[in-house]
């Protein structure tokens, strides 16, 4: 799943997803002005967690979600390209 988030002239997209050939659950969290953080975790508890904190933590910065979540096709890598 991937969700947008915005705040002034900037955004953000976070992406969750489960790895089938690693059976880990990834986060991706692309900073338009920072490089590409990708997280992994073996634990789903850890996992869910860590997004909880993600977003707890967009929302103290003031980051507006723009939309839902999406679902969309393995591959697909939103707007920004790192």
């Amino acid at each position: 799943m991937v969700w947008f988030f915005a705040r002034d002239n900037e955004a953000v997209r976070v992406e969750t997803r489960f790895d089938n050939a690693t059976g880990e659950y990834v986060l991706e969290i692309d900073w338009a002005s920072k490089p590409l953080q990708i997280e992994r975790f073996r634990d789903h508890a850890a996992f869910e967690d860590r997004v909880a904190g993600i977003e707890t933590r967009l929302r103290s910065e003031s980051w507006a979600q723009v939309g839902g979540p999406e679902i969309l096709p393995g591959g697909w890598r939103g707007p920004f390209t790192n």
